[in-house]
């Protein structure tokens, strides 16, 4: 096993456990794949498949992967490689995306600083929202 090999499953599992925080979920492999075999509609995985994605041991196969992106409300891309932004729907205007990432960091802050049911509240109303607006586009 090469050392970019390792490198890039540890880094992979640095952007999950981010993601999950951001989703408002603790960082145990039980969490995650009791999130991920109730919302995948259909695809599952075990508490130990998900701590080998936790400590960097292996990365999802690409169906695991787009389903955990879209679970974690985060681009697959940035997910597995670190390329690109986090989140899929970001603001491309430069200057637009110089003034939101001042106000993204503040939200992120506060969001940070909330109780884990208070986030998963914000976190579900977030995704309902995203949901109802893709749904209208």
């Amino acid at each position: 096993m090469t050392t970019a090999n390792k490198k890039l499953r540890l880094d992979f599992a640095r952007r999950l456990i981010e993601a999950m925080a951001f989703a408002g979920l603790d960082d145990s492999p039980t969490t995650l794949a009791r999130h991920f075999n109730l919302h995948s509609h259909g695809m599952v995985i075990t508490m130990h498949g998900a701590r080998r994605w936790l400590v960097g041991d292996s990365i999802p196969t690409q169906s695991h992967l787009n389903a955990l992106a879209s679970l974690l409300g985060v681009s697959s891309a940035w997910l597995l490689l670190g390329q690109g932004p986090m989140l899929e729907e970001q603001v491309q205007d430069p200057q637009a995306q110089a003034s939101t990432n001042g106000n993204l960091a503040e939200i992120l802050g506060i969001f940070q600083s909330l109780k884990d049911s208070e986030r998963q509240l914000i976190w579900n109303l977030m995704m309902m929202l995203t949901r109802a607006h893709r749904q209208s586009a």
